[in-house]
């Protein structure tokens, strides 16, 4: 089971890594559709999560998420971005109004925020980061480093694994497999730093940053894998969402990524300097 699980994890790696590399690449609108893509499909899983129990307010959330996405690619500030999601805020309080459910107002509303805040908002800083100096290599890098520790992790986890890291949110997941995905992380980073400078002629980073970047994603990819398991724990659901062979639904593909990439863009402005 394990041997065709990650079969079907390098189909899927051989299938579309050279689409992401080639419209992270190009930058600009192609970039821009590959994000709200994967964006909208992880809020809608998001909001399919939680129906059994809440009702979101999909549209809403469907179209504040959108727009917040525009807003994050238009504008470099924070005004914009801000102002959508106060009026995200606004908006899902006066749409509850409107519903005979009052009892599940917070609930609701809150849910509906939450998918927006933690998939848009997220997913929202590869956007970003694109257009920081370097930013092409920034989320190749990003991504890269990301997929080699979760494989890395479940390379390593599923035949080695002995001792359970978080067995009340994710039983299967485990202490050896967390330091096979932050070791493969930080090989990863290494990797993407010589790979970019010799295939496409750019700089990632500084190469004094590969290993302690590569750490740092690691453990932060090891969090946002966690915490998708603790959103499905608390609903009873195993995987999140329509299949991606080898992964799950869009939010398990793309969890540990969630908080990477806010990391790489921090890291990038404060510790790089960029």
């Amino acid at each position: 089971m394990a041997s065709e699980k990650m079969r079907n994890r390098l189909i899927v790696a051989i299938i579309f890594i050279p689409i992401f590399i080639i419209l992270i690449r190009l930058g600009g609108w192609p970039f821009l559709i590959l994000i709200a893509a994967i964006s909208l499909a992880g809020l809608f899983e998001f909001y399919q999560l939680v129906r059994n129990k809440i009702r979101p307010l999909l549209p809403l959330g469907m179209v504040a998420g959108l727009v917040l996405l525009l807003s994050i690619f238009y504008e470099h500030g924070t005004l914009w971005p801000s102002s959508i999601i106060v009026a995200s805020i606004l908006t899902s309080f006066l749409w509850q109004m409107g519903r005979k459910d009052p009892g599940l107002a917070i609930a609701n509303c809150g849910v509906t925020i939450l998918g927006l805040l933690y998939v848009i908002g997220l997913l929202g800083y590869l956007i970003s980061l694109r257009k920081l100096e370097n930013g092409e290599s920034l989320v190749l890098s990003v991504w890269f480093i990301t997929w080699i520790g979760d494989s890395g992790a479940f390379a390593i986890g599923r035949p080695w694994g002995r001792h359970k890291l978080f067995p009340r949110i994710s039983p299967n997941k485990t202490i050896e497999g967390a330091v096979g995905g932050v070791l493969s992380a930080m090989l990863a980073s290494l990797i993407a730093y010589f790979a970019l400078r010799a295939i496409f002629k750019i700089d990632p980073f500084p190469l004094c940053h590969a290993l302690p970047l590569g750490f740092a994603l690691g453990i932060i990819g090891i969090l946002g894998d966690l915490s998708e398991s603790l959103l499905k724990r608390s609903v009873e659901l195993k995987d999140s969402g329509g299949k991606v062979p080898g992964h799950g639904g869009i939010l398990d593909t793309f969890d540990s990524l969630l908080f990477t990439a806010p990391v790489m863009y921090y890291y990038a402005i404060f510790i790089m300097k960029l």
